[in-house]
């Protein structure tokens, strides 16, 4: 076949526009996720070393100074949340919530528009496809009993082009919205973890 894709979302009608235009902001949504994860460093939940033994002393400043520098998103939590708890604004179960729902926001920015494409792009598909295929059976009607095989097969073929097209960009936003969902779940583990491990460093 001597089709390019270019030509192929041209036959498939006007609705190939946003389904392509979905599939560049999808593509942008994904590759921005990977991009902020990876600066968030989502690692470090844990409360160890020189920070455990300043805090079992109750000296919450040297604790904060152990930190300086940890660039690691569990370190970043336990800093503000410590900084929060020196300046008095709060307990530390209320410094760490507000801290560790900080970093759970920065995750899930634009997953609601990663899952509107996935809902989305299938959906447009599917209209241009039953579009598409009642204009094939207009023409066909048109034809009369003189219709050939070849013009109903060409209809449906380009008819199904929508939702083919469709399809093909939302499993992959699909995917990796439950990719980055079950990240940010496994995180969520890690700081009730942290929380209760840091709980209980700072009461003993």
């Amino acid at each position: 076949m001597n089709d390019t894709w270019l030509n192929f979302i041209f036959r498939g009608g006007v609705l190939m526009v946003p389904i392509v235009l979905g599939s560049v902001i999808g593509l942008g949504l994904i590759l921005d996720r990977f991009n902020v994860y990876r600066r968030l460093k989502l690692e470090g939940f844990a409360v160890v070393g020189g920070v455990r033994q300043a805090l079992g002393r109750g000296d919450i400043a040297a604790a904060i100074g152990h930190l300086e520098g940890d660039e690691s998103a569990g370190g970043q939590v336990l800093m503000e949340t410590l900084m929060r708890y020196h300046e008095g604004s709060g307990s530390v179960q209320s410094s760490f919530s507000l801290a560790a729902g900080e970093l759970i926001r920065k995750m899930e920015v634009s997953l609601r528009g990663l899952a509107t494409v996935a809902a989305l792009t299938p959906l447009l598909g599917l209209l241009g496809t039953v579009i598409g295929m009642i204009r094939a059976f207009m023409v066909i009607e048109g034809q009369g009993a003189s219709v050939s095989p070849a013009l109903l097969a060409g209809g449906i073929w380009e008819a199904l082009l929508t939702t083919a097209a469709g399809l093909t960009v939302a499993i992959p936003c699909l995917m990796f919205h439950n990719l980055f969902l079950g990240r940010i779940e496994r995180v969520e583990g890690e700081l009730s973890r942290m929380a209760t491990e840091l709980e209980d460093v700072v009461r003993s």
